[in-house]
């Protein structure tokens, strides 16, 4: 179905709402795809950007939610558990030039121990 604002919906509907499976293309060249509920990402999808940003994963009310990865264009990512979309609770950062961060999240930041691993291969345990 395509829309006067430029979106295309392709997917099922119930009463009038994008429900179960879908893809939705919108007119700035952000696509999700994946499960609906109440016009929502809702379970499992994908959202691509024009950036080149890409999320994979749980999403609960519109918003990442659950364990997904979210990977930059410049090669960075984070792959673990997210809350109201940052990450919240155990997971890995891996920055562009290849060092990586695997520990505890709250409300985006890391906290509490965790282990840093150099772009050469060095771990080191640390506290946030």
């Amino acid at each position: 179905m395509e829309f006067k604002d430029g979106r295309k919906y392709i997917g099922n509907f119930t009463n009038g709402s994008y429900s179960g499976q879908g893809l939705l293309l919108l007119s700035d060249g952000r696509t999700y795809e994946g499960e609906w509920k109440n016009d929502l990402p809702n379970g499992f999808g994908t959202q691509s950007n024009p950036d080149g940003t890409i999320y994979t994963g749980a999403w609960k009310d519109g918003k990442y939610d659950g364990q997904g990865t979210l990977t930059t264009a410049d090669g960075g990512s984070y792959t673990g558990a997210w809350k109201d979309d940052v990450p919240h609770g155990m997971g890995t950062l891996t920055k562009p030039d290849g060092s990586k961060f695997t520990g505890e999240f709250r409300n985006g930041k890391a906290v509490g121990e965790g282990v840093l691993v150099t772009p050469d291969g060095k771990e080191t345990k640390v506290s946030m």
